[in-house]
């Protein structure tokens, strides 16, 4: 499963515009304590009321993402650059609040944090940010390291080995090759 977890979203019409891009590019949506009543985001959302409907609202990042199998945070200059990421399968997105981001402890959640360049304001707006990140996502998403892969290494690996291993999100191939030498060595 991929989704789309806002955290704290504190303008009501990107929440709508979002629930557009999860029905465009198939994420579920997910709400981390939302500043307004959901409803407010229903004008923006046009066709994607079902989305909308159907968003999960959580009362915290840590239980927003508990069952997600790869999920990427976004932070202006921190991180990889998007052009350079590539997406793995059910790879979700965390976005951050409109006026701060993501925090540090929310970043932490995250397997890998992605910056998308810009010539000029480091940051964009929400769901720009987020329209241009699944956009990227969309057209790699078979690429990466399916999640037994990601458990085989951990149980292969020493826990610090495993981590660098999985947040450098190799693909599948890549990832098999791992394995092997893993069970070899």
């Amino acid at each position: 499963m991929k989704a789309i977890v806002l955290i704290e979203p504190e303008i009501p019409e990107n929440t709508g515009f979002i629930a557009r891009l999860s029905a465009n590019f198939g994420y579920q949506l997910r709400i981390v304590n939302p500043e307004f009543n959901i409803e407010e985001a229903r004008s923006t959302a046009k066709n994607a009321q079902k989305q909308l409907r159907d968003a999960k609202i959580f009362d915290s990042a840590e239980k927003a993402v508990e069952d997600l199998d790869y999920i990427v945070g976004t932070k202006p200059g921190r991180g990889n650059s998007l052009h350079e990421f590539e997406p793995r399968e059910n790879t979700s997105i965390m976005i951050g609040r409109e006026s701060s981001g993501l925090s540090n402890k929310e970043l932490e959640l995250c397997d890998c944090t992605v910056y998308i360049p810009t010539s000029g304001h480091s940051s964009l707006n929400q769901s720009h940010a987020t329209a241009v990140i699944a956009s990227h996502f969309y057209r790699g998403e078979t690429k990466g390291m399916p999640g037994a892969m990601k458990e085989k290494i951990k149980e292969l690996a020493p826990e610090t080995v495993a981590n660098a291993v999985i947040a450098s999100n190799p693909s599948k191939g890549e990832a098999g090759e791992i394995i092997s030498e893993l069970k070899d060595g």
